[in-house]
């Protein structure tokens, strides 16, 4: 999340977690081989990667509040590192002044900038989310019998909390865990649902694990490198979750990896260093060329999601991204 330090409960680190990543490396394995197509930056519009008609197309977008790229290169994070190796990397910047976690995840979530979503603080005060949704919430006006799912470790996104929620009463199911349960609590809500045999159509999870220690001891730091560490392995769960699905082979599954902001050296954000405004995407299923590179705006995300889904975007919308592919 992106609040700044002096936000109370906030929870100690989650490094302990690294340890359960070994668990997930064989079903995370299985994905790589199912990457195809090409990559490149989202500057036109291109047309949806043709898909076997037999495959269900399936989408999960992580959030991974405050996480930085190179950090992500340094860290022991073998999850995301396969993810890269199997799919796109695309790193991005923050094109505007402040760089906090609810403009970044309301302009990840809806497709638009700021001056569209309204949204500039974490108070998420001057939203203008029904002119501009969320979009698991475009999923379902499109397509009302798919099924949508978005769980986060701050409330603020699926709760009616501080401002919030992102995310409308229009998306199927929205949790907030207890603060107590935090990321962990997170991760198993997801991991739960990703693996039931009415799994999601499209997902959303934010682990805020990575954000706190940049807050706590500065992006340079020791810690925030294990808490990379930390979210890789419950990143590493819920792929586990996906690949022993019984029906995986029957589906396509694209898996974006984003950040809302980056972190100073020192710790915190909100400013405009060049730390402060990194952001990515790292994408991997059909049409993504393992090994690939490029880069990627906020905006592109969403866009992504919905082709993937099948879901032609309406130039009513007038969303400010375009599909990565």
């Amino acid at each position: 999340m992106s609040h700044t330090p002096a936000r109370p409960t906030r929870r100690t680190l989650l490094t302990g977690a690294a340890a359960t990543a070994a668990a997930a490396v064989t079903g995370t394995a299985a994905m790589t081989a199912a990457a195809a197509g090409t990559a490149h930056a989202a500057t036109a519009r291109p047309t949806p990667a043709r898909r076997s008609a037999a495959r269900t197309p399936k989408a999960l977008l992580i959030g991974l509040d405050g996480c930085m790229l190179d950090r992500v290169a340094e860290a022991d994070a073998p999850h995301l590192h396969r993810l890269i190796a199997g799919g796109l990397r695309a790193p991005g910047a923050i094109p505007y002044a402040f760089t906090l976690s609810g403009p970044g995840w309301s302009t990840l979530a809806t497709g638009v900038w700021p001056t569209k979503h309204g949204v500039r603080d974490n108070t998420f005060r001057g939203q203008r989310f029904a002119t501009y949704p969320d979009v698991l919430t475009r999923v379902e006006h499109a397509r009302l019998a798919l099924r949508t799912y978005a769980v986060s470790s701050w409330p603020q996104l699926t709760s009616a909390t501080g401002g919030g929620p992102l995310f409308s009463p229009a998306v199927d199911v929205r949790v907030a865990p207890p603060g107590s349960a935090y990321d962990a609590g997170t991760t198993q809500d997801a991991v739960a649902r990703l693996s039931a045999t009415d799994a999601p159509d499209a997902s959303f999870v934010q682990l805020d694990n990575i954000d706190h220690a940049g807050h706590a001891s500065g992006g340079a730091s020791r810690a925030y490198l294990e808490a990379v560490a930390g979210a890789d392995a419950q990143v590493g769960q819920m792929l586990t979750a996906i690949t022993t699905r019984p029906t995986y082979a029957a589906e396509d599954w694209l898996i974006m990896v984003t950040a809302d902001h980056g972190h100073t050296d020192a710790g915190g954000h909100g400013g405009t260093s060049a730390r402060e405004k990194q952001t990515f995407v790292i994408a991997h299923g059909t049409g993504f060329t393992p090994g690939s590179t490029g880069t990627s705006r906020m905006v592109d995300v969403a866009p992504t999601l919905l082709t993937h889904l099948g879901i032609a975007i309406d130039p009513r919308w007038h969303l400010d991204g375009a599909p990565l592919r």
